[in-house]
């Protein structure tokens, strides 16, 4: 009998094949399992929709009215409908500045994609993506608010000012119409 601690010539390659075999097994095994079932996409993070609201059959000429307008001026032209944007209405100023409706638009994910110059606000407890520029081929600056009313749609409240008006100034143009229009649409 061998004293303990010393080396037992027997034992060191029983370990060694137990080794392996446990290795061998284990390698197997991990090459048979598979998953069932498709993959399940991550959900979708939270969006702050306060009210949801219907986009369907709502007229954009009626979310903007010349009261709202009055501190930027007054009406050049009754509101009209834009072919360049479904769902849209264009109302032009006397005094220059314009603002442009659509709804249903695109959802609130793509815009914050394609316009990756604008910023996250909110417009009444909704999630709204701010993107203001002044395009090169245009001497206005351009402020466009697109305010989640559903997952995927949205309304968008835009504002043109000419001249020497910043972001800031157009932004905050832009902020009660926005406002006022949210508020016009029928909720869900």
């Amino acid at each position: 009998m061998a004293r303990p601690g010393a080396y037992d010539p027997l034992v060191l390659p029983r370990v060694r094949r137990s080794l392996l075999l446990l290795f061998v097994l284990v390698s197997l095994t991990g090459c048979a399992y598979s998953v069932q079932g498709e993959p399940v996409a991550a959900p979708l993070p939270p969006l702050a929709i306060a009210t949801p609201r219907k986009t369907a059959g709502v007229d954009p000429c009626s979310l903007v009215t010349e009261k709202d307008l009055k501190p930027l001026g007054t009406l050049k032209f009754k509101p009209v409908p834009r072919t360049e944007l479904a769902n849209s209405c264009l109302f032009t100023l006397n005094e220059g500045p314009y603002v442009m409706v659509a709804v249903p638009y695109r959802s609130f994910d793509e815009s914050k994609k394609s316009q990756t110059d604008g910023r996250e606000i909110e417009t009444a407890k909704h999630a709204t993506w701010l993107s203001c520029s002044r395009p090169s081929t245009d001497k206005d600056m351009v402020c466009t608010a697109t305010i989640a009313v559903t997952r995927e749609e949205s309304l968008l409240v835009a504002i043109g000012m000419g001249g020497d008006a910043t972001e800031s100034k157009a932004s905050k143009a832009l902020e009660p119409i926005r406002q006022e229009a949210l508020k016009r649409m029928p909720p869900a």
